[in-house]
């Protein structure tokens, strides 16, 4: 059966969900993850989630799946040595770099690939596949056809799908509105979630939140992704409370189980929902739109304002409520945009299907909906964490000497001093010893295997407790001083790539461009970073390589790289979406396409970069890159307007704090780029 994936912010977060019957859970530790606003994990905290999960049978997946500069590699790594003593059943990564360093200097850390990868299509799959990655993260953007046809493409790796949370509108991983607009990374961990903030339509002076999505809600989609073969359901939430936690996970198993009620799915909405619905599962023209008007916590649809006094509402209800549940009204502001009046429910009386609650503020609410934004019984006991902690077992050899007692374990020794005597009554010197030294306490390591070793002529020594007590402590506290001898990193010795043109130079209608582009006699063409008709994007590639001579070829996405191997004959960089983040990524590019791989644009979040790289990138200057690239379309979702008159490319201005935006619309793909 599919594994359900729960997230957390928090350590009590994770015991929770797999308290409530979690396959797994996943979260960040305190440095590279793509949630920064998370609480995250400490190594105390890893510690405990590592020890629940192995006696429940459950699994952890730990993200670093942010960009690392040069400066920060070390750092990565040294965390990742941390992380891999305690033996993750995965790690989820974004960043180029990353790869080979897992693959080289921690191979017990099985790839899962992040969705900040945007990995969207079977050769994107193959490519990861190829790179050695157990576990593909899919982007959220797929339709089921389309998961199923990667699905049966790729049947020997992993695939993991989003099913319920935040659908963002841009692709995860090529957004840089937070970037552009607030100046802090996506790619970082620090979004500012613009796309839930409002903006105006210049042509028609209309407001609203034309980029905030519906959250996802897969329901009993859930079903038919197992049934194709997806490995693992992941749900999104690290920043939610433990009430979120709680009640997705119950809902979904539920669901697994034939045994979801509609009481069920009514609890997941109280505890965090904006409208929702099945994303880009059902995607299709003519569908409803995926924008959520209201940007934030709608909640659960529990009646209408029918009669307002000066001290009550008449509510309608649908659902029953009672005293302190959290109820909210969404009014329409004064520049036309959703605003949420919030009050607890106090009930002063109930007359049938009516209920009457206490009522002070100003607004007029009459005719208007109400919904339940928290619930008066889901408040949450207190979650104990303070639970036993993973423990790494180990071979230990006992010593019983002429003049002292010596404790050995990975290669470190100590010794107490001690007198052998003949024993009283015969004693098993190894139960006594085992005994001992499986008390370890909170040391990191416990006892495996015991051997004893007996260099006295005595046939039964006699060994005080405070001995061996004593030999323990220093043993384990040698143990746990043990520092993991640091990798050893490749060392670059540079030389120069091609340098690239201004990037601005190779933009067509979009950022991206399949017609040749001339610069200073060389010939250039970008690749888009998101297509949903990959095989007929390469045929297009194929026949534009055929007709001329030497191309030097743009890669925007992580597929593209097994169209690069098929023509070594041409010349490849990394463009502006195939992040050059540190001079491990270019070295991975290097490696995977030989000297057909002639360097790339630095990260364009970067202007300066730490010497040397295996091949010097170019940095992008005076280029102004998309704030969003989106598979909903900003014509039908955002301003209403239906397929059936779609004349196929649309375009439209935007602003917001006096900033202009320009949004192109070509074939339904959305593209948003600041002036």
């Amino acid at each position: 059966m599919i594994e359900l994936a729960l997230p957390a912010g928090k350590l009590d977060g994770a015991v929770a969900a797999l308290s409530a019957g979690a396959d797994a859970v996943y979260f960040g530790m305190k440095d590279f993850s793509a949630r920064k606003g998370a609480v995250n994990f400490s190594l105390d905290d890893l510690a405990v989630i590592r020890r629940l999960s192995r006696s429940k049978g459950q699994k952890i997946y730990i993200t670093v799946n942010t960009l690392v500069d040069d400066s920060e590699v070390t750092q990565a790594v040294r965390l990742l040595s941390d992380i891999a003593f305690y033996e993750p059943d995965g790690i989820i990564i974004q960043d180029l770099g990353l790869i080979d360093i897992v693959r080289r200097h921690f191979p017990s850390l099985p790839l899962h690939g992040s969705t900040q990868l945007a990995v969207h299509t079977v050769e994107g799959v193959k490519a990861m596949q190829d790179l050695g990655f157990e576990r593909v993260v899919l982007s959220r953007e797929l339709t089921l056809d389309e998961i199923a046809h990667i699905r049966d493409k790729c049947p020997d790796i992993q695939l993991k799908v989003f099913i319920h949370g935040a659908l963002c509108y841009g692709f995860s991983g090529l957004c840089m509105a937070s970037a552009n607009v607030c100046g802090r990374s996506a790619n970082r961990g620090e979004c500012a979630q613009v796309c839930r903030t409002w903006f105006t339509e210049r042509s028609s002076g209309r407001n609203g939140y034309f980029f905030s999505l519906e959250d996802l809600m897969a329901g009993q989609t859930l079903r038919k992704l197992d049934e194709i073969g997806i490995d693992s359901a992941k749900i999104e939430g690290r920043l939610k409370g433990n009430a979120y936690i709680l009640a997705l996970t119950r809902y979904y198993k539920a669901v697994l189980a034939g045994e979801a009620t509609e009481k069920d799915a009514e609890t997941v909405a109280t505890t965090f929902l904006r409208k929702s619905g099945q994303g880009y599962f059902d995607y299709r023209k003519g569908r409803p739109s995926l924008v959520a008007p209201y940007p934030s916590h709608l909640g659960l649809h529990c009646g209408k304002v029918v009669e307002q006094a000066v001290s009550g509402l008449s509510i309608e209800t649908s659902v029953p409520l009672q005293d302190h549940d959290g109820l909210q009204v969404i009014v329409t502001d004064g520049r036309g945009l959703p605003s949420a009046v919030k009050f607890p429910c106090r009930i002063l009386s109930k007359r049938g299907r009516r209920t009457i609650v206490d009522w002070h503020g100003k607004e007029d609410l009459r005719g208007l909906d109400v919904y339940k934004i928290s619930s008066a019984d889901q408040n949450q006991k207190a979650v104990n964490t303070d639970l036993p902690r993973f423990q790494k077992p180990v071979d230990i050899t006992l010593t019983i000497g002429q003049s002292a007692l010596r404790a050995s374990a990975l290669d470190t020794t100590v010794e107490v001093d001690f007198q052998p005597s003949q024993a009283r009554t015969p004693r098993d010197s190894k139960a006594q010893a085992e005994a001992i030294f499986r008390q370890s306490d909170r040391s990191r390591y416990t006892l495996a295997n015991l051997t004893v070793h007996n260099e006295t002529a005595l046939d039964s020594p006699f060994l005080p407790l405070s001995n061996l007590k004593e030999l323990r402590r220093r043993l384990y506290q040698a143990l746990d001083s043990l520092e993991t001898p640091p990798a050893r990193l490749e060392s670059f010795t540079e030389s120069q790539g091609v340098e690239l043109p201004k990037r601005s130079l190779l933009e067509g209608d979009l950022p991206w461009s399949l017609e040749p582009k001339v610069v200073d006699g060389q010939t250039f063409i970008t690749l888009p970073p998101v297509t949903f008709d990959e095989e007929g994007l390469f045929n297009q590639v194929e026949d534009i390589m055929a007709s001329h001579g030497k191309l030097y070829v743009g890669l925007n996405n992580i597929g593209q790289i097994r169209l690069a191997k098929k023509h070594p004959e041409h010349s490849y960089f990394a463009d502006v979406y195939l992040y050059l983040a540190n001079a491990w990524a270019c070295d991975l590019l290097h490696k995977e396409l030989g000297d057909s791989f002639v360097g790339g644009y630095l990260w364009m979040e970067r202007q300066e970069r730490k010497a040397p790289w295996p091949i010097s990138p170019t940095p992008v200057e005076g280029w102004t890159p998309p704030s969003f690239i989106s598979r909903s379309c900003f014509r039908h979702d955002s301003m209403g307007e239906p397929c059936s008159t779609c004349p196929g490319n649309s375009d439209y201005e935007i602003v917001q704090n006096s900033v202009a935006y320009s949004v192109k619309v070509r074939d339904c793909l959305t593209v948003v780029t600041k002036h």
